[in-house]
């Protein structure tokens, strides 16, 4: 069994951390009473209890030792309410050190020293016994909160898999249904009439083409800044930001290069701060999907005005995206500083 025990995990957050059960701290009290019992049998405690039964002074030791783990145990939990491990790691450290380990350490030691000198062996070794123990008892508290964090990030990760596969297999029978219909469309459609069916709602910033020519991407930094990371990324190693929402909560991914399947949470809330704040190096190609200026590996420019884009680095199953024409018109000049666009043909129309 265990205790579930509200921490403070980072600002203005909470977790619940699983600790084990009262029913544990009385077994390790039994166990640790023994190891007491045995130090103050041949101590202190044999001129308490000679005429007493040995099992009188084996409990008086259980009884001591359960006061001290009962106490380390609500120094822990109330520790953990006012100084996390992740936000006072020196504090805490400190704190928990003198309160939950040196003094039940002394106190103990207090109780079972020897009324009469005893041999210099016995100085340290029963006051080293009980620190030990005590440390150990310590540690595994720590032990059991740092694994509720590693649960609660792998339940957190998983949640975040599963939402992004079903986001890439809706886009990708979208896509697909797109492609399946938008010739026979743009056949019967006018395409300014089409444009207008398509344009996007949200308000986007003209592109500065001179700003972008003047951006070295090997120099430039994005910065990751989340709950769980913070780290400055080159523009280089950015591959393709995704837009979603989970329960009304607007969320942006990002995801490497180097590593597609693995998302990594943005500060932004949209893909216009993204644009935004990478200077324009970074544009929207629909509502959901965002690429930089050199994941484009080469584009074509399909009927009705708009753009097959092929990226360099496959985005799980896909490889291009198709951009609305109102999309297009504003993103050509950009997309031209990095490769030319080229007409495709009828077999790539096809595909």
């Amino acid at each position: 069994m265990e205790s579930n025990q509200q921490v403070k995990y980072a600002k203005d957050t909470e977790m619940h951390v699983y600790y084990p059960d009262f029913i544990w701290v009385w077994i390790a009290s039994f166990l640790f009473g023994g190891i007491c019992w045995y130090i103050g049998a041949v101590t202190a405690l044999s001129g308490w209890f000679d005429s007493r039964p040995l099992i009188v002074s084996y409990l008086f030791n259980v009884i001591i030792a359960a006061l001290t783990l009962f106490y380390i145990r609500w120094g822990i939990k109330l520790l953990d309410k006012k100084k996390s491990w992740l936000l006072h790691m020196g504090d805490r450290l400190g704190t928990q050190f003198f309160f939950c380990v040196l003094l039940p350490t002394v106190a103990l030691f207090g109780i079972l020293k020897p009324v009469a000198a005893p041999k210099s062996e016995w100085i340290w070794l029963p006051l080293l016994v009980i620190f030990v123990c005590i440390l150990l008892f310590n540690m595994l508290y720590i032990t059991f909160f740092y694994w509720s964090i590693y649960r609660k990030r792998e339940r957190y990760l998983i949640r975040l898999e599963r939402t992004l596969q079903r986001q890439n297999n809706l886009a990708v029978n979208a896509d697909a249904q797109i492609d399946a219909e938008s010739f026979d469309l743009y056949d019967t459609i006018d395409p300014a009439s089409a444009d207008e069916t398509g344009k996007e709602t949200d308000a986007v910033e003209e592109i500065d083409l001179t700003l972008l020519k003047s951006i070295n991407p090997a120099e430039e930094e994005f910065v990751i800044n989340n709950k769980y990371l913070t780290k400055k990324i080159m523009y280089t190693e950015l591959g393709i930001f995704l837009f979603e929402k989970t329960n009304n909560t607007p969320i942006v991914k990002l995801y490497l290069k180097e590593d597609m399947e693995d998302s990594k949470g943005c500060e932004q809330r949209s893909l216009n701060e993204i644009v935004r704040d990478t200077h324009g190096f970074v544009q929207k190609i629909d509502r959901h999907h965002a690429i930089p200026l050199d994941m484009i590996k080469a584009c074509y420019q399909m009927k009705g005005g708009r753009l097959r884009i092929i990226l360099h680095v496959p985005f799980g199953a896909i490889d291009s995206f198709v951009v609305s024409s109102t999309i297009s018109r504003r993103i050509k000049d950009w997309v031209m500083l990095q490769v030319p666009i080229e007409k495709e043909n009828t077999i790539n129309n096809n595909l």
